[in-house]
């Protein structure tokens, strides 16, 4: 039989997934995931007092899973970028665990840091695939391979098609999980609205927009947002609004969440910020949406 290695759908995963699980199917595995966020996966994750969202969705996520498999892979990324740094909450995710979340099997938290070498990426891809009785090339190639796949299906920018044209940015993890971020994306669609997602923007777009900031920011979850609203807001097609979505007591959104508001006033964007957490009404979501929507077609009549 295969090892059964649980892929928790939460944090990075929404970035790099269909990635991790052709890796680790290359490498011989079995590749077992959590499911999609329900209500009852925030609950399991509400011990958690000083959490973020995200993190407590994550910890309910791995709660999922840990009776059914035989590894967890949760590696611990610590930079994705040179001089760049993920979120402290993704970085210390895997001792989250191990201190709270009671017994659970071997975690496959492989270090990831490429704040200063890429090569670095490259002895984590041999390390994982040890594990599994893999050579140095067995494995490179795997990752290789499901590399291809990510670039392969990249989104593609969005056309006009006559809706009103808004730009939805934050965290994939936020943006992507339809619960905690109570299905925003689907709701401006059947708004009648054309959305946009900092996945439309390409890399060396993201990363010329934020160069235009005064100062660089280091964390790159950060500087992607910030970098893809500003690419978006200052595009060759227009933007009728734009709307950051963000989880409570995110500190580094704080900052991020400022610089998209003052660059939007700038252009005469209209901006909103939604912060959700797990006390979130899905009323109130829906009535700022509709509020929003309705003042922006207004705007295009004028």
């Amino acid at each position: 039989m295969r090892i059964r290695v649980g892929v928790p759908q939460a944090l990075m995963y929404y970035q790099y997934g269909p990635v991790l699980e052709r890796f680790l199917t290359g490498l011989g595995a079995e590749v077992v995931l959590s499911g999609e966020t329900s209500r009852q996966t925030l609950d399991c994750g509400s011990v958690l007092d000083e959490m973020c969202l995200p993190s407590k969705v994550c910890f309910g996520h791995v709660c999922h899973l840990q009776d059914k498999v035989d590894y967890l892979f949760l590696p611990r990324i610590i930079s994705v970028s040179q001089g760049q740094y993920t979120c402290p909450k993704i970085i210390g995710m895997s001792d989250v665990l191990k201190h709270n979340a009671g017994k659970l099997p071997p975690l496959i938290d492989i270090h990831v840091n490429m704040r200063q070498k890429s090569w670095q990426l490259y002895q984590a891809i041999v390390s994982v695939g040890r594990l599994f009785g893999q050579g140095m090339a067995a494995s490179l190639c795997a990752w290789v391979r499901a590399w291809q796949y990510r670039v392969r299906t990249q989104p593609q920018a969005l056309t006009l098609d006559g809706r009103p044209r808004v730009a939805v940015v934050g965290h994939p993890y936020i943006l992507y999980d339809r619960q905690v971020s109570l299905d925003v994306l689907g709701r401006l669609d059947k708004l009648g609205i054309q959305v946009l997602t900092p996945e439309m923007v390409r890399p060396g777009e993201v990363n010329k927009a934020a160069a235009t900031l005064e100062k660089r920011l280091f964390w790159s979850g950060g500087h992607t947002t910030a970098g893809a609203a500003l690419a978006l807001m200052l595009g060759n097609q227009p933007l009728n609004g734009i709307i950051f979505v963000t989880c409570f007591a995110c500190g580094p959104d704080a900052f991020v969440g400022e610089i998209i508001r003052q660059q939007a006033q700038r252009l005469d964007i209209p901006c909103m910020q939604l912060s959700l957490d797990e006390h979130t009404a899905e009323a109130g979501v829906v009535t700022r949406l509709e509020a929003f929507t309705d003042m922006i077609k207004r705007r295009r009549r004028l």
